[in-house]
């Protein structure tokens, strides 16, 4: 590919354009000094006027498509640009605790149990948002790093809706929310499960559409996971 960027060629193309039209007028208006030209143009005045103004018509709408391409040519520049050095070491930084392979991933999304917990599973839970409230920096990307928030912000929603409804379970290293709730205060039980579950499937679609986002704009996956 040319090291010419495809918006400096429409730039270089429209330049050319005006300077065409403006050598197409002063050849024009040499013309029209003539007596037999200025005769002529009288009796075809309405016709050329008609012209004139579907020509200008012409114009406008063809430098409405110019405009318009531009700015997807614009559009589709940034999304091709490779991304910064900041944002490839942000999203090598979340790879480390979240990558699709991460042992987090993998119990959100295939080990998850709405009622029961281990004390790792909450763990691995914790020290993923203890990092970004260590290290708030966001991404240059200003798509991308909208998403960014909202996941993070997800994943410590599903951490809210939790902690408060969880208890431990005597000589192990589980939590549960408490199965007597189910006889004893169903109500609360099932608000319990509702809430958890609506963060869960909450926290899934948000990452999903983080990762896919970021594949878009070219990011590289790093595979490797912090156990």
């Amino acid at each position: 590919m040319s090291s010419q960027s495809v918006s400096e060629r429409v730039s270089a193309s429209a330049v050319m354009l005006i300077l065409g039209t403006i050598a197409d007028v002063t050849a024009a208006v040499l013309f029209l000094i003539s007596s037999d030209t200025r005769s002529w143009l009288r009796e075809h005045y309405m016709g050329l006027t008609i012209f004139s103004l579907l020509l200008v018509a012409v114009v406008l709408a063809l430098s409405n498509v110019l405009l318009s391409q531009r700015a997807k040519i614009s559009d589709l520049e940034s999304r091709l640009a490779d991304p910064s050095a900041h944002d490839s070491d942000m999203f090598q930084a979340f790879n480390q605790y979240a990558s699709p392979q991460s042992n987090l991933l993998s119990w959100l999304r295939s080990g998850f149990l709405v009622t029961s917990y281990e004390d790792t599973q909450l763990n691995l839970l914790g020290q993923f948002i203890d990092f970004y409230d260590r290290d708030p920096r966001g991404f240059d990307d200003t798509e991308l790093n909208a998403m960014h928030t909202e996941l993070i912000q997800r994943f410590r929603t599903l951490r809210d809706r939790i902690g408060p409804n969880i208890f431990p379970v005597p000589h192990s290293n589980r939590y549960t929310i408490p199965p007597e709730w189910r006889d004893e205060r169903p109500e609360l039980h099932s608000e319990a499960v509702e809430q958890i579950s609506t963060a869960h499937d909450e926290l899934l679609e948000a990452y999903d559409a983080f990762i896919i986002s970021a594949q878009r704009k070219r990011f590289k996956s790093h595979l490797e996971a912090r156990n």
